[in-house]
């Protein structure tokens, strides 16, 4: 009989280390960033101080840099409060009294105009206080007595920060396009300088080619200060890069800088309608296959703040679709991971500045568009967070159903949905949309009321019924059977009465032939030249929706070069008949 089995030992064995033996203090200073985080500087009682860090590095330590920093950034406020409180000595003199008084303290201070504090910062102050409290509340419960927190103390805090303004399809388009131009120059750059490596010519000693061979092998690929360039042994690399345009020049050969990155972020940006701050953080393996689907790859990114992960799938032989990019990114940026911090490596978004190699981040976004690319490309003024909710709000414009909206931006309740794509040009397309279906009512109301008139023969009035098939519209773009009933508002059998406006039927057929788009293009003109002539009212209720949807939804998917040679054919096209 075989003997008793041993038991297994269910003792977790901590790794000893050099430095095991000593205490780890959670009031000691820590560096993060730029910052330090030192609970031992606050004037507070020690009891508190201690109990304040016990909770903040257990809750919010495993957060952002960013995160972390607004929390210590309110903790010393509760300091400053404190200070001004002479009475407050010790952990056991935090109640609900306190509380309710550190409330109105937030509610009384000022900033440097005079102004009080936007209620969404006194909410952020107070409720990172409140979560430290509860997490002392529930993890040690004897460190704190009973409190009874203030019930809602800044209802609706978001209701007064002003509302982001929305960018237009246009616009969003043209940001695209911009990116686009940037993208193909660095993208023709790296192709000049493999074709110069490739042809190895030891006469030109001053060659982009040659330089690109001495950096990799000479340098590890990076290239060299110039404190180190001056050094002896180094003058032949330094003439070299002098003669090439210098260091912010043969840099991008190799690996990118902070305004090489910025088409590309822009970018995925916009087709996956992210939030700044977690596109900036993709990780080097974002990209994941779809089975049964070999055309299309999932661009999958983290949404801290959300605790969820975020996924979109795009086609991956698009050019300048994300999975091309990212791609393109974990190749160009090779060089730089092995020699980057430990804890920048997994990011995909590298980059090599004056300070070294680091990584990407929405601070350093808005730096470099407000430095050259809004004016290198003529683009006005946008900020990052306007971006998500214009693709949102464009997106639902063109297709009039929300769950796609949130589907594009991952949301899991529609109700943030809704608070996204919400502005006045939404607004505007919704009152339309319901005055066509309340119109549409009433006439299918007064119709069925009116008495039915004897039809007559076709042959005894003298004129031939209108033939089934396909026809050309006022506007000539073919139309399969504008007698189906297919547009809003129409019946079988009865002529479409959005017959002049076909190109915003779901039955049309568009083309991207040059005289198609000359037709679009002429269509547009036409609709604006009306607007001059046509009453107002009219003009917005009849004629203002057939351009926006021209205008923003079907222009704007031809590229420059299509809409160019349009634009050449638009002149030889037969004139219009006037609108009314």
């Amino acid at each position: 009989m075989a003997g008793r089995r041993k038991r297994a030992s269910r003792v977790l064995l901590r790794p000893r280390t050099e430095n095991a033996a000593v205490p780890v203090h959670l009031e000691a200073p820590r560096h993060l960033r730029k910052a330090v985080i030192d609970f031992s500087s606050l004037s507070l009682p020690i009891d508190v101080r201690r109990a304040l860090a016990d909770a903040f590095w257990n809750h919010f330590g495993v957060r952002n840099a960013s995160q972390i920093s607004t929390h210590w950034s309110n903790i010393k406020v509760f300091a400053r409060f404190t200070s001004q409180h002479p009475a407050f000595r010790a952990l056991a003199d935090i109640d609900g009294d306190l509380l309710s008084r550190y409330v109105e303290w937030l509610n009384a201070q000022r900033r440097t105009n005079g102004q009080p504090w936007a209620k969404a910062s006194r909410a952020s102050a107070y409720n990172t206080l409140r979560t430290l409290l509860r997490w002392l509340a529930r993890c040690r419960p004897r460190v704190l007595g009973e409190v009874h927190f203030p019930f809602n103390p800044f209802p609706l805090r978001n209701r007064d920060q002003p509302s982001v303004r929305r960018l237009t399809a246009r616009a969003l388009r043209s940001i695209l396009r911009a990116c686009e131009r940037d993208i193909s120059a660095l993208r023709a750059l790296r192709e000049k300088g493999e074709r110069e490596r490739a042809r190895n010519n030891p006469v030109e000693a001053y060659s982009i080619g040659n330089l690109l061979d001495v950096i990799d092998r000479r340098y590890g690929g990076i290239v060299p200060s110039h404190h180190t360039l001056t050094r002896a042994g180094h003058h032949s690399v330094l003439v070299a890069v002098r003669a090439h345009g210098g260091t912010k020049s043969v840099e991008p050969y190799l690996y990118p800088r902070a305004e090489s990155l910025l088409p590309y972020y822009l970018a995925i940006l916009i087709h996956t309608a992210g939030n700044p701050g977690a596109i900036a953080e993709l990780s080097c393996d974002c990209l994941q296959p779809i089975p049964l689907l070999d055309d299309r790859q999932m661009l999958v990114w983290n949404k801290r703040r959300a605790g969820v992960v975020q996924r979109r799938s795009f086609r991956s032989d698009a050019a300048f679709d994300p999975p091309a990019l990212v791609r393109e990114l974990l190749q160009w940026t090779h060089r730089l991971r092995p020699q980057a911090p430990k804890a920048a490596r997994h990011c995909l978004l590298l980059f090599k500045g004056a300070r070294g190699i680091n990584a990407w981040s929405a601070t350093t976004a808005k730096h470099v568009i407000k430095h050259n690319f809004l004016s290198r490309h003529g683009l006005p003024h946008f900020s990052l967070a306007s971006l998500r909710p214009s693709v949102l709000s464009a997106l639902y414009r063109a297709s009039g159903d929300l769950q796609q909206a949130k589907a594009a931006a991952n949301h899991q309740q529609i109700n943030t949905t809704i608070r996204y794509v919400q502005g006045p040009e939404v607004e505007v397309q919704h009152r339309l949309r319901i005055s066509a279906l309340q119109s549409a009512f009433l006439g299918h109301i007064s119709r069925s009321r009116a008495p039915q008139a004897p039809v007559a023969d076709p042959k005894s009035a003298g004129t031939a019924p209108v033939p089934r098939g396909a026809a050309v519209s006022m506007f000539g773009f073919d139309c399969k059977d504008p007698l189906s009933g297919t547009a809003p508002g129409s019946r079988q059998g009865e002529l479409c009465p959005s017959f002049l406006g076909c190109f915003t039927c779901p039955n049309a057929v568009i083309t991207a032939d040059a005289s198609s788009i000359g037709r679009l293009l002429q269509a547009r003109d036409h609709l604006l030249a009306a607007a001059a002539q046509i009453h107002p009212a009219r003009w917005e209720a009849i004629y203002a929706p057939l351009l926006r949807i021209l205008d923003e939804d079907i222009l704007t998917r031809f590229t420059a070069s299509e809409l160019a040679e349009g634009s050449r054919l638009q002149h030889a096209l037969p004139p219009l008949p006037d609108l009314r």
